[in-house]
């Protein structure tokens, strides 16, 4: 393991300085033990990131108690209010090109690509692809959300490397641990199942967590991997369930309204 590598000197770095430096000291991680090689990434950047994940996470947590709490709850609110309302705004403006798009398809009768296009069904031409473009992207808005804590990493936004499998990493009952985190506890289908098991046993204390306790667990018990829903995620990185289930809920009925309107107009 590489030993001149500290959080102190990654956090004076820019994001792309950090990423370098990542990227440098992974090729010396040993990956002899790793027999999948589309993982050999992944587990070298995890072994990075806990080799100095505690000081981070202690740093974070040092620099947020002077000014104004990010685990306040009115600082709370206004922080996921902000990323909740720019999702929001960028969904809708989204959805306006899309209806556009599909509506000149639907007026030309040219080159349908789906038989609801081909007999000018609109509302069904547009619904499938808008929730499950929206569900793709509200996946990466809780992993912006959750991040707000200091008691979380994404990698992805700290140091602009993909840990694949992981999404964030925690700092939970004074441990280090790497988590895949979906939006509900019914998301992966079987054969996602393995894959997702697969990606988080590469790394010490992994963890399956869904955003929403919403439906039956999909990933199954593990002995190896532990699983959380809810209420005890956001405890766990210290951040208010309620507050993040509200601005959810009131963004998800105005894009709801949204897509209705433009539906009907």
């Amino acid at each position: 393991m590489p030993t001149d590598l500290s959080a102190e000197t990654l956090i004076r770095l820019s994001v792309q300085e950090r990423k370098a430096l990542i990227l440098q000291q992974a090729s010396l991680i040993d990956i002899t033990n790793i027999a999948d090689g589309d993982l050999h990434n992944a587990y070298k950047f995890g072994k990075i990131i806990s080799s100095i994940a505690e000081d981070y996470f202690r740093y974070q947590i040092e620099q947020d108690n002077p000014n104004g709490s990010v685990l306040e709850l009115e600082r709370q609110s206004e922080l996921i209010r902000a990323k909740i309302d720019k999702f929001a705004r960028d969904f809708i403006n989204w959805l306006v090109k899309y209806f556009e798009t599909k509506k000149a398809i639907l007026e030309s009768h040219s080159n349908p690509s789906n038989l609801f296009e081909l007999c000018g069904a609109k509302l069904l031409v547009t619904s499938n692809s808008v929730t499950r473009n929206l569900s793709t992207k509200i996946g990466l808005l809780l992993e912006e959300i959750s991040n707000i804590s200091p008691y979380v990493i994404s990698p992805e936004l700290e140091f602009k490397i993909k840990i694949t499998g992981v999404d964030i990493v925690m700092f939970s009952e004074k441990t280090v641990k790497f988590a895949q985190l979906k939006t509900q506890k019914n998301t992966l289908t079987g054969s996602q199942v393995s894959r997702a098991k697969k990606e988080l046993s590469v790394h010490e204390n992994p963890l399956f967590v869904a955003a929403f306790d919403v439906g039956s667990w999909t990933f199954p018990q593990d002995s190896r991997i532990s699983r959380i829903a809810g209420k005890v995620f956001w405890d766990d990185i210290h951040m208010n369930y309620e507050l993040v289930e509200t601005h959810v809920r009131n963004m998800l009925q105005r894009i709801d309204k949204a897509f209705a309107e433009l539906a009907a107009s």
